[in-house]
């Protein structure tokens, strides 16, 4: 009933305003577009970022919840080794299947991670 009242049902109404209807769906399609394709942008340069940090000794965890030290790599594939003790094996994955990487133990931004979380939680102590 409200939308007859505005008279979006009318003949002379839908002449008069048709344009108007155009440019609504044609902001709507242009915001609809920014929406997918701004998430993906800042998606692909998360993971670029996340890739440049790839390197020998890095601790990475594929998206099959494999969990490992890389110990080589190519533009292709990546080799883990996993395991402790005598089971250790090496495993060759895509690059693509690697979901999240923990900086080489002793490297600088594992030290530089391992003070701010120091940091933090002497922060959070000082709060209690």
């Amino acid at each position: 009933m409200l939308l007859n009242l505005l008279g979006f049902f009318e003949e002379e109404a839908a002449k008069n305003n048709g344009w108007i209807m155009w440019v609504v769906a044609g902001v709507l399609i242009v915001g609809m577009v920014l929406m997918m394709i701004i998430p993906q942008r800042k998606q692909k340069k998360r993971n670029e970022e996340m890739m440049s940090k790839l390197g020998l000794g890095s601790i990475v965890t594929t998206i099959g919840g494999i969990v490992g030290e890389v110990v080589e790599i190519n533009e292709k594939f990546v080799w883990l080794q996993t395991g402790s003790g005598d089971g250790k094996c090496i495993m060759q994955f895509v690059r693509q299947a690697i979901h999240s990487i923990e900086p080489a133990p002793g490297s600088p931004e594992a030290v530089a991670a391992e003070k701010a979380e120091k940091e933090q939680g002497e922060e959070i102590d000082e709060i209690k």
